[in-house]
């Protein structure tokens, strides 16, 4: 299995928290989410896609941000974490990626 190319430049961090996000720390979540994957802990890897999606939107990557976002959304859905799944339907509904 390989690897995505991880961008070399630093992403904003998804908080106002003066500093920058590695490409090392989006790196750490990729790793979490493979293996909250290999768990089939659906309700953690709704919430790291939920970060993830953050992190890609703070970076200027829309597109990527929502395909992570919708990604959360479903496993939200299927974990049964309905408030999660609730905020991140609303963030869709918002940007008109969801009904």
């Amino acid at each position: 299995m390989g690897f995505r190319q991880i961008p070399s430049q630093p992403l904003l961090c998804s908080e106002d928290c003066n500093r920058t996000v590695t490409a090392a720390e989006e790196h750490g979540l990729e790793d979490a989410l493979l293996s909250a994957h290999e768990r089939e802990d659906k309700a953690e890897v709704a919430e790291l896609y939920r970060k993830a999606g953050k992190l890609s939107e703070d970076a200027g990557r829309t597109e990527e941000a929502f395909f992570r976002y919708t990604q959360a959304y479903v496993y939200a859905l299927e974990s049964g974490s309905e408030a999660l799944a609730h905020e991140l339907k609303e963030k869709l509904k918002a940007k008109g990626r969801e009904e």
